[in-house]
């Protein structure tokens, strides 16, 4: 890592806490609207019940963690760069690529959705090419700036999060419609004990990329400040959307008949809203779904460009990345880049594998993150506020939980997709002993205090 780069401009600090909270559930409000309904296939109402609770206790230790990390660090990278300083380049690189093909997978899951909708509106559209619009239009939005990019975010999150809302009230509330709480009966739990085991699979979708909220930890004008709240406000937030979204899709959509039921739709709050029959209630689903599509790839291209960007300032990819705009303030280079990957995904129109390949990446980075946090806090043990501004609770003990839970849901994805789980471990254990064995004499010299402006550690901890 000896390489020159050419100075360039940083990225600009201008967020606040509602545009990371609009990342952070713009990324993940999708997983209400579309993708978790797979926890039904296989588990019934009583498997999705399980997997929502279990996914949801790892991802509040997960964001814990990820707001510890990311208030401490303030780095564009988020977990590749907590992977980074306190584990070691191997772990680095394994899960910045990680968390660039889960948010390019998820991308792609997005845009496709957005083509079926578009589809059913305007049945002479063909889905393939919508998808690439959708694509190219947001990494145009988000190659002029962030700014832009999350203030849009939080517009499109906030009116989605508003429709789940309204209909859930309108059924529970105001009797709007019927709801049909036999179903959650009928289907509770069709494949035995085995089934709400595999129902795990499909259970981080509810929740899946809240981390990502850290990753603009370096855009953020008081990113101590504005991390922990964000990420914090945004777990509530998709806890208190999961639990209405479940409720009201289960009374209303068939979960017993595996052809048409609820387990195999690809947009299961907007059939529901079709169900009732209420015309308002099935534009506003359909507004939401589009909405929460479109804010979900617009916090991908984000999140996935920093994740790149940071690998290529480090040099575990080209330099070529690492380039700012001089006008924008965007890692431009990096941001492009994500398209033609996304596009790849979207080639294949299997959403359910592209969902498997998102939850798998993630997967690897609830491990990652934890242990990067118990890393951390053996070399900074003392609760300095200028290293530590924000201090999770209950730690190491929540960081040890989480792990164990993501190592048990991966598990689950041997029932279905037992090779799309075992190509990703081969691929992030290559990319693994490759970059440790490239970049190993490189990192064991760190000075903290040039790059983080932090006292040496109170005893040094050989990193891998």
């Amino acid at each position: 890592m000896t390489d020159e780069v050419t100075e360039s401009p940083g990225l600009v600090k201008t967020l606040r806490p509602y545009h990371v909270w609009a990342l952070g559930v713009g990324i993940v409000l999708v997983g209400e609207f579309m993708g978790w309904n797979f926890t039904v296939a296989k588990g019934g109402i009583l498997g999705a019940l399980l997997a929502m609770l279990v996914a949801g206790t790892m991802y509040i230790m997960i964001s814990l963690c990820a707001s510890e990390l990311g208030s401490a660090t303030k780095l564009a990278g988020g977990p590749y760069d907590w992977a980074r300083l306190f584990i070691g380049p191997g772990a680095a690189a394994s899960v910045g690529l990680a968390v660039y093909m889960e948010y390019i997978a998820l991308e792609a899951a997005d845009a496709i959705v957005v083509a079926f909708i578009a589809q059913e509106v305007f049945p002479e559209l063909q889905v393939f090419p919508v998808t690439l619009l959708v694509i190219a239009t947001l990494t145009f939005i988000n190659y002029r700036g962030v700014v832009a990019a999350l203030t849009l975010n939080f517009f499109m999150t906030a009116i989605a999060f508003l429709a789940i809302i309204v209909f859930f009230f309108s059924g529970t509330t105001f009797g709007i419609f019927e709801l049909h709480p036999e179903n959650l009966f009928q289907g509770a739990m069709p494949n035995g004990l085995i089934g709400l085991f595999a129902a795990l699979q499909f259970g981080p979708w509810f929740f899946l990329g809240i981390e990502g909220a850290a990753m603009c930890a370096e855009e953020c004008k008081h990113p101590s400040r504005a991390v922990p709240l964000g990420q914090q406000a945004g777990m509530i937030t998709l806890l208190v959307g999961a639990a209405m979204t479940l409720f009201i899709c289960a009374t209303l959509l068939p979960s017993n008949i595996p052809a048409e039921g609820l387990g195999v739709s690809v947009y299961p709050l907007f059939e529901a809203a079709q169900s009732t029959g209420v015309y308002f209630l099935i534009a506003l689903l359909a507004l939401g779904t589009l909405l929460t599509c479109l804010s979900s790839a617009n916090g991908c291209v984000c999140d996935s460009s920093r994740s790149w960007f940071a690998l290529s300032r480090d040099h575990f990819v080209s330099n070529w990345f690492s380039s700012v705009h001089p006008r924008y303030q965007t890692p431009y280079k990096a941001v492009i880049f994500t398209m033609p990957i996304a596009i790849a995904f979207a080639f294949s129109g299997y959403l359910d594998q592209v969902i498997t390949f998102s939850i798998v990446s993630g997967l690897l980075c609830y491990v990652l993150i934890p242990f990067s946090l118990i890393r951390f806090r053996k070399m900074f043990p003392t609760h300095i506020s200028k290293v530590r501004p924000f201090v999770s609770p209950l730690q190491p003990w929540i960081s040890y939980f989480a792990m164990a839970i993501a190592i048990v849901i991966m598990s689950t994805l041997f029932w279905g997709y037992r090779y799309n789980l075992l190509f990703a471990l081969v691929f992030y254990l290559v990319a693994y002993f490759y970059f440790h064995n490239k970049h190993k004499k490189h990192m064991k010299e760190f000075n903290w205090e040039r790059e983080m402006g932090w006292p040496n550690p109170s005893h040094h901890i050989e990193k891998e």
